[in-house]
């Protein structure tokens, strides 16, 4: 029974226009509280756009409007042009095979995984879910993993990943997933690359063609390691196309009046004023992509924390209990929040930062020493506004796996 309700999911997830959000009891509400936004079929609220190279850094804050339109809020900017890599550019072939790396199941440790099980393409690149099951799991639906699933909206802007940074490539991001619970291959990159070669040459040879087209080699012939960077670059230049602009916000700031309600206009003061949401949540991607403490994981009585965060990569105390700031374009979509899932909803968030419990780990961000005094009128505002970050939708279609 449970390997037809992964693999009926998955498929259902893909294909069907299904989220997984409903299917199981740790499934959220929706950001206000009520039932999700129904979206299209195969499609997911960000920005379409023309795919390009894995390779980014993040956009300077602030960019002008392509067309020369004076910004109401410039500090705001749109998302800009995706960027390019000289070294590995986009075409065709690479995009249709990461999009089918994407999808395939095959690739996992069970042959029931895939990287849309957790970052489904119509549930704006990830899946609802409080703590995701991962593969190694299977087929039991115990132990989740201690963290919630990061949407992929804009990751190809992003200097660092993860909830904790500990990625800072967007290659080697999208392939490090196999060399752990969640897709299981192996329990480390040594252990886990030589199956995934054999995966793609073995298991499915069809990839073999695929791979020389995209990438003039033969993977067959290559070392594990090589096939792990080429198939990570597939990946990348994939979910390139997971790019959330042109919002409600992004036309009411370069002048339409029409674009944004009263109370989202009102929402945005409270934004950059009294809530303090900007001091993290700034510039195009509404993230500044560093790392803080709101005391969502603070210290039991044994003085440790059930997550450090980004301390565990960079062993600095300052980082403990720290967490990589989310953007907030396409995070009306992306519900529950918090790096543990914990808060269900963005009225849920904001009671929490409006509340004691936001200084409760000592080490908490100083941006929160004093309370913020958000009335309910604001909270409601605020969630106006951000719910007016939501991109027009973009309509991902991979390519069958062979």
């Amino acid at each position: 029974m449970r390997a037809l309700l992964r693999t009926d999911l998955l498929a259902a997830f893909l294909f069907g226009g299904a989220s997984l959000a409903g299917c199981t009891s740790s499934s959220p509400s929706s950001p206000s509280g009520e039932a999700p936004a129904a979206t299209d079929a195969g499609a997911t609220h960000a920005g379409a756009t023309d795919a390009g190279a894995p390779d980014t850094g993040a956009a300077d804050a602030g960019a002008p409007d392509a067309g020369g339109v004076a910004l109401r809020v410039p500090a705001l900017g749109p998302v800009p042009d995706l960027p390019v890599s000289a070294g590995d550019p986009p075409t065709d072939a690479k995009i249709a095979l990461g999009s089918m790396l994407y999808i395939d199941a095959r690739l996992s440790g069970s042959g029931h995984t895939a990287c849309a099980s957790c970052h489904g393409y119509q549930t704006a690149f990830q899946d609802n879910l409080i703590t995701p099951i991962p593969d190694r799991s299977y087929p039991n639906d115990r132990p989740a993993l201690t963290r919630n699933t990061l949407s992929f909206f804009n990751i190809v802007y992003a200097p660092v990943m993860r909830w904790d940074g500990s990625q800072t490539n967007l290659a080697s991001a999208m392939a490090f997933p196999w060399s752990e619970a969640n897709m299981n291959l192996g329990t480390d990159l040594p252990s886990a690359q030589p199956v995934l070669q054999q995966r793609l040459t073995v298991t499915a040879p069809n990839y073999v063609p695929l791979f020389q087209q995209a990438y003039g080699q033969d993977i067959r012939t290559l070392t594990p390691d090589a096939v792990w960077t080429l198939a990570g670059r597939a990946l990348a230049a994939f979910v390139r196309q997971a790019v959330s602009r042109d919002a409600p916000f992004d036309r009411w700031n370069a002048g339409d009046d029409t674009a944004m309600s009263s109370a989202a206009v009102a929402g945005l003061a409270v934004f950059q004023g009294k809530g303090r949401c900007i001091a993290c949540h700034s510039g195009p991607f509404f993230t500044d992509f560093s790392f803080h403490n709101i005391s969502s994981s603070p210290p039991e009585s044994d003085g440790g924390r059930a997550d450090e965060g980004r301390y565990d990569v960079t062993g600095v105390a300052a980082d403990e209990g720290s967490f990589l700031t989310p953007t907030l374009r396409g995070a009306y979509d992306t519900a529950p929040y918090f790096h543990d899932g914990s808060e269900a909803g963005f009225f849920s968030v904001l009671d929490f930062l409006n509340s004691s419990a936001v200084t409760a780990d000592p080490n908490h961000d100083p941006v929160f020493d004093t309370p913020l005094g958000l009335t309910t009128d604001d909270e409601t505002n605020l969630v106006a506004f951000l719910t007016a970050l939501r991109g027009t939708p973009v309509t991902v279609v991979p390519a069958t796996p062979p």
